[in-house]
């Protein structure tokens, strides 16, 4: 199976096409509303759309927003005969597809890019893919991270999900396994721990940009859901000998 992996930036232009061949189109930062022969809906991080071959698809993407694209010479077959194009992304994968973001930020050659091809093509043939989110509760998901720093209360998260706030809760967790509280820590942890691993960002400014008002508040909550202290996700700096 052949497949090529392109990074998308659009600034809110629809487009509306077919091609002879599968693609996916994976969320990685803002959203699209996508309007297809399969079936509508809008998907944001977290998510994917499936086009078959021939599938006449429109998208009409946020500003800002930035998509994964992968074509395909036929679909896995996890991903043949859905019942709505949107499926959920397994985490290891969309963790995979923002590597592959920050990898063809740079030039590569032939030989690396077709690793990191075939490396994709060996994690969605192993992936089982989750139904979509209830749109609602995708709402709320795509406003966590839009800005992780926010503390949202739980009346307007509500609110963005259209749902009163017993039913909220309950649809959330039905969903997501995850109440939102939970399910916004997930994520916070997720990106401070990719920050402390690959940048040189300091304590405190991580902790500002996941929403901690302190560096001992954040160092406490991070050592409780990992288990070891924040400084031990950095990465270490090989050692030199000093020159005499």
């Amino acid at each position: 199976m052949a497949v090529n992996l392109a990074i998308r930036c659009f600034t809110c232009a629809g487009f509306n096409h077919n091609h002879d061949f599968p693609q996916l189109v994976i969320a990685l930062r803002g959203a699209a509303e996508n309007y297809t022969d399969e079936g509508d809906g809008r998907i944001g991080p977290g998510q994917c759309i499936v086009f078959p071959a021939g599938c006449m698809h429109r998208c009409v993407p946020d500003a800002n927003s930035c998509f994964l694209v992968v074509d395909l010479d036929e679909l896995p077959p996890s991903l043949q005969a859905l019942p709505h194009p949107i499926v959920s992304m397994p985490e290891p994968l969309q963790a995979y597809c923002h590597f592959v973001e920050k990898q063809f930020a740079h030039r590569l050659n032939d030989a690396l890019e077709q690793g990191i091809g075939e490396l994709f093509l060996h994690l969605l043939h192993a992936s089982e893919f989750p139904p979509r989110v209830d749109p609602r509760i995708a709402r709320v998901i795509e406003h966590f991270e839009d800005d992780l720093s926010a503390n949202t209360s739980l009346p307007e998260l509500a609110s963005i999900s259209t749902l009163s706030v017993s039913q909220f809760k309950k649809k959330f967790k039905e969903e997501t396994g995850k109440t939102p509280g939970q399910y916004l820590q997930m994520l916070r942890m997720t990106k401070s721990q990719a920050l402390l691993a690959y940048t040189d960002y300091s304590l405190a400014m991580i902790a500002e940009m996941v929403g901690y008002a302190d560096t001992s508040s954040f160092s406490r909550r991070f050592s409780l859901y990992y288990g070891h202290a924040p400084r031990n996700s950095r990465k270490q700096p090989k050692a030199f000998k000093t020159l005499k």
